[in-house]
């Protein structure tokens, strides 16, 4: 299930720097590469239904459903089986929320991406008025009016105060799925984050799990979305992006420690996921040279 066959209905987006909101009507089945970003991620699902692979679990989003991803964290969604889905997202930096706070608030903006579980689904009026903030948003990209940059932030802010004064308001509903066989997945995303660093390979997981590689690799495919050398990639290139952004290693020496036996081949899989060099990712993040 790929984009070529999903008819784009409607799609608008506004970004900059430090922020992002993007609409879109999606007809078809739709999956999402999975990825991760230096921004907090609030996801909306208008209509449809949708699987949202975070971290090591996997959510059944539905209709009204928030969903919140910190900062570096793996997530990628997924077909559900319903043709159409409009969801909105919105993306942020810590620059503008720093530049978004006023006075002596004590309101923690960050409250939703500190629980547990990443979903939340408002009821009532609390609902109406998150919904109504959401399509005003999504009226002002359609429009694009003068002005309209200032609007959509305006609109973040009451959005993230607005949910910040919700949570723990309500329950979480949308658990994760937790059969047996998206228990062993995330049993086995636990074992990779934790020895990323060491040789890791389809035989010696296999025989840690007691699965055939040709079984795991099929189920972590199926269930995670990603293959299984994507994953290990993508868990060791979020830990090397942190060692270039807090330490002055060498670029040869992360690659050892994330557990790459090639800086070739980290060269090429860092630029792939991250569209930087290590080198560029460094100076941007850092404004010092490797």
């Amino acid at each position: 299930m790929s984009l070529s066959s999903t008819n784009i209905v409607d799609h608008y987006t506004y970004s900059d720097d430090e922020f992002v909101w993007s609409y879109s009507h999606k007809n078809g089945p739709y999956n999402i590469r999975g990825h991760v970003h230096d921004q907090y991620e609030v996801y909306f699902l208008l209509r449809g239904q949708r699987s949202y692979f975070i971290k090591d679990r996997v959510y059944p989003v539905e209709q009204g459903d928030f969903v919140f991803i910190p900062k570096f964290v793996l997530h990628r969604t997924q077909f559900a089986g319903a043709l159409q889905h409009q969801r909105i997202v919105m993306n942020f930096t810590d620059t503008f929320l720093e530049r978004s706070r006023a006075g002596n608030s004590k309101l923690d903006l960050l409250k939703p991406f500190h629980s547990a579980n990443p979903t939340l689904r408002l009821k009532g009026e609390d609902r109406d008025y998150a919904e109504a903030l959401l399509f005003r948003a999504i009226s002002e990209l359609r429009a694009g009016s003068d002005g309209y940059e200032m609007c959509l932030k305006a609109l973040a802010v009451e959005l993230l105060v607005h949910i910040a004064r919700c949570t723990g308001k309500y329950a979480q509903e949308a658990q994760p799925i937790d059969s047996p066989l998206h228990l062993k997945v995330a049993e086995i995303t636990h074992y990779i984050e934790s020895h990323y660093a060491k040789p890791l390979t389809l035989a010696h997981l296999s025989e840690t799990f007691y699965i055939s590689p040709y079984y795991l690799s099929r189920v972590f495919k199926d269930i995670s979305g990603f293959s299984f050398v994507d994953y290990v990639n993508y868990v060791r290139i979020k830990e090397a992006k942190l060692l270039l952004r807090e330490t002055d290693w060498k670029v040869l020496r992360i690659a050892e420690r994330v557990g790459f036996d090639s800086i070739a081949y980290f060269g090429r899989v860092f630029k792939e996921t991250v569209h930087l060099s290590p080198n560029q990712y460094r100076r941007m993040h850092t404004g010092t040279p490797s």
